[in-house]
């Protein structure tokens, strides 16, 4: 029976798993047609369970003591106890689709087996959706959505694959060394680099001082005291051009204007939550593996995080948020705090589940939510002989954080997806609502 050692980074986010917050990573896909589910079943086969052993895998405990989690071949593997197949109660509109995959978020995987399923819906108008989970242990949620979109026909093909290797061997530690050793002797070749690191060193360190030194962020309805069950919307499609548009107008970027809508609809919100705050930070990942190569079939986490403040203030006029957003965005663009992000996730998976669980709480303090921006196909795809016609998809949240923001553009098309705390967050329409009152404001400024 195989086994590999689970990364450090891995490790991590198995156990961080917390009864208010599961860190399994949500995803769907909606077509106006019906997906035909037992083609679907094949693809699934071919392209992701045979392509990636992890889906074939289950956490076990180390036969060491204190030693990490392992992967380890499913004896009893059948992908048909992964699958779910419902149908929609009447109207079977977007709001029961938004309602049925609320009340999934909640439910943990099955530890005993591979940590993942999909479910098959039907009764969606007259097409289908499909929902993914997948737990965060098995890779980050840009990995994720790279597997999720090579099941489409038109999607990434991503039929090259490395070589199965156990992420703990001496051949990825060799292999990690060799890249540190390249990039020296580029300083090397390359002698002014090293005169653009030094003139940048007082900035980096800056910025490590930063990010150890955060203060706690403020009480709010954005956190607090978080339960199991989670609400989840997304908005109807926002065409990208209009977007664009007001970045360009703005000498900002996409980026930029998204946070602000955001930053405006989070700043209406408090104020009628009778909480304001002059900024609410977040927690940003970072994809620090290179897009244009293959997926390797172990999969596994390699990103980091930035924390993100975003201008709350009530007193603040669109195009002043704008400003103060783009500003902040270009100051930490290019710091280390993503690769020290990195480097602290896995020193703590390797490290004692006590110690761990006092690194989520430090993380967790800061942080009041998680905001994603994930690009997708820009022309359309198709799933199972269906057009895709909406995707989105959600990350966990660890410790108490309220809420999580997925930005995700498809076929010219922006989607922004919430995912709420029933119990801090009841209502994420309105949420939602207040950011797009915001984003047409911005797009005015065009």
């Amino acid at each position: 029976m195989t086994r590999h050692h689970m990364s450090a980074a891995d490790s991590a986010w198995l156990r961080m798993d917390q009864p208010g917050n599961l860190l399994v990573i949500n995803s769907v896909m909606w077509s106006a047609e019906r997906v035909d589910f037992d083609l679907l079943r094949k693809v699934i086969q071919e392209r992701m369970i045979d392509r990636f052993p992890r889906f074939r895998q289950r956490a076990v405990h180390s036969r060491v003591p204190m030693m990490r989690a392992e992967w380890e071949d499913d004896p009893d593997f059948d992908p048909e106890r992964h699958f779910r197949h419902v149908t929609l109660p009447a109207p079977g509109d977007d709001h029961a689709l938004q309602a049925y995959i609320s009340s999934q978020t909640g439910l943990a995987l099955d530890p005993d087996r591979p940590l993942w399923e999909v479910h098959f819906i039907d009764g969606y108008d007259q097409g289908s959706a499909s929902f993914f989970r997948i737990h965060h242990a098995v890779a980050d949620g840009i990995s994720l959505m790279r597997v999720v979109l090579s099941l489409t026909d038109d999607g990434a093909p991503a039929d090259l694959f490395e070589e199965v290797r156990d992420p703990g061997s001496g051949a990825v530690l060799l292999r990690t060394a060799e890249q540190a050793v390249g990039f020296g002797a580029g300083l090397v070749r390359h002698p002014s680099r090293v005169l653009g690191l030094a003139g940048t060193a007082a900035r980096d360190a800056a910025r490590i001082v930063h990010l150890t030194f955060l203060p706690p962020k403020p009480k709010s309805v954005l956190s607090g005291e978080v339960v199991a069950t989670k609400l989840v919307s997304w908005t109807p499609p926002i065409p990208l051009a209009g977007v664009k548009a007001a970045a360009r107008a703005t000498g900002t970027t996409i980026n930029d204007v998204m946070l602000t809508a955001l930053s405006g609809g989070l700043a209406a919100y408090l104020v009628e939550r009778g909480t304001p705050l002059e900024q609410v930070r977040v927690m940003v990942p970072v994809n620090l593996r290179p897009l244009d190569k293959p997926l390797p079939p172990e999969l596994g986490n390699e990103f980091g995080f930035y924390f993100v403040d975003l201008p709350t203030s009530a007193a603040l006029s669109p195009a002043a948020r704008l400003s103060r957003m783009h500003d902040h965005v270009e100051e930490i663009k290019g710091s280390p705090e993503a690769l020290v992000a990195f480097g602290v996730l896995a020193g703590l998976g390797a490290a004692p589940k006590m110690v761990e669980d006092l690194g989520v709480a430090f993380f967790g303090s800061k942080s009041a939510g998680v905001v994603t921006n994930v690009p997708g196909p820009r022309e359309p795809v198709f799933l199972a002989g269906a057009k895709v016609d909406g995707i989105i998809g959600w990350v966990p949240r660890a410790g108490d954080m309220g809420f999580g923001v997925s930005i995700f553009s498809y076929d010219g098309e922006l989607v922004v997806g919430f995912s709420t705390d029933e119990h801090l967050m009841p209502d994420p329409e309105r949420l939602q609502a207040l950011v797009l009152a915001e984003l047409d404001a911005l797009q005015a400024l065009a």
